[in-house]
């Protein structure tokens, strides 16, 4: 069984940049809970009408617009976000002003200062050599698009950037998670033997670097995105082999929550490069996608959840 969970969890003996950071290590025991049996094993394939999203490295479902995706494409692609819907229809692009697509790694949506307002988030943390000693998110409001014309182009001027440091130096990361409950925001770094979370808590300046706090140290290996549902109570993360996930209590911080085993899954579909991973809103189901060589489709994935448990959730 311990030989099972190191592959499942692809855990490997602490690295030097993981043995810095101050946060708890999870403590998983041997018998983690089997593969959830909440989603379903056989994804509805939904192949994307515009056929240059190669790089896609996150989704996010909108919580203003039933069933609106917005995409992201990592470094060397433009400033903007792409829109599409469950059945993969071009629905245009975000073009966000004064931004640089450095590494956009992660996009996820979210409360933010303006109560009654859902925030686009997407993070510029990717950092393959850990050169940079600061890492940015963009934030904005969901733009209106109750009367837009489809497919749109829209500038976004009014996005603020949050401008962040680790404290231990550089690292990789793909994953941002945005806690509903709180409006914390969190950093999951993608490294070979572990993954370190850090916080930047409620309300994060957009004037002034933001250190960001050390949570946990999980033993999993190279997560590329991750999220957390709508209402708070649920937490994905994935890296190209599996997804991991948990269920948070009311009340429960996102800390405490990932302290306790997860239930792991192996998606039926094995992705090319699996980058991408969010909820749907209405708690159905999740969305992945993946990056491909260009001359494959772009698709996006859904595993439904089954649906008499929908009600618990």
């Amino acid at each position: 069984m311990c030989t099972s969970l190191l592959v499942a969890l692809h855990a490997c003996v602490s690295g030097s940049r993981s043995q810095r950071v101050p946060g708890e290590r999870a403590n998983y025991s041997k018998d983690l809970p089997g593969t959830s049996n909440e989603f379903s094993s056989s994804p509805l394939v939904i192949p994307l009408k515009r056929k240059n999203l190669v790089e896609i490295s996150g989704i996010a479902a909108s919580l203003q617009y039933k069933d609106l995706l917005y995409l992201n494409q990592d470094n060397g692609h433009p400033n903007c976000i792409y829109l599409t819907n469950t059945t993969g229809q071009d629905l245009g692009r975000l073009v966000i002003c004064g931004s640089d697509n450095r590494d956009w790694e992660d996009i996820a949506l979210g409360p933010g200062p303006m109560a009654d307002h859902s925030y686009i988030y997407v993070a510029d943390i990717g950092d393959n050599h850990a050169w940079h000693g600061r890492i940015r998110i963009y934030r904005f409001p969901e733009p209106d698009l109750t009367t837009a014309a489809f497919p749109v182009k829209r500038t976004i001027n009014n996005a603020e950037t949050i401008t962040l440091q680790y404290p231990d130096g550089p690292r990789n990361a793909e994953t941002i998670l945005i806690d509903p409950l709180t409006r914390d925001l969190y950093i999951v770094t993608k490294e070979d033997d572990s993954s370190n979370v850090y916080v930047a808590s409620f309300p994060q300046d957009t004037r002034h670097k933001i250190m960001l706090e050390p949570v946990i140290t999980l033993p999993f290996h190279l997560v590329t995105s991750g999220n957390i549902s709508a209402n708070g109570l649920e937490i994905l993360l994935r890296n190209e082999d599996y997804y991991w996930y948990w269920k948070r209590t009311a009340g429960e911080s996102v800390a405490d929550a990932l302290k306790r085993p997860p239930q792991q899954i192996t998606p039926a579909k094995k992705e090319p490069q699996g980058e991408a991973i969010c909820f749907s809103p209405d708690r159905r189901g999740y969305f992945t996608s993946s990056e491909v060589s260009r001359k494959q489709q772009p698709v996006i994935y859904f595993y439904h959840r089954d649906s008499s448990l929908i009600a618990h959730y």
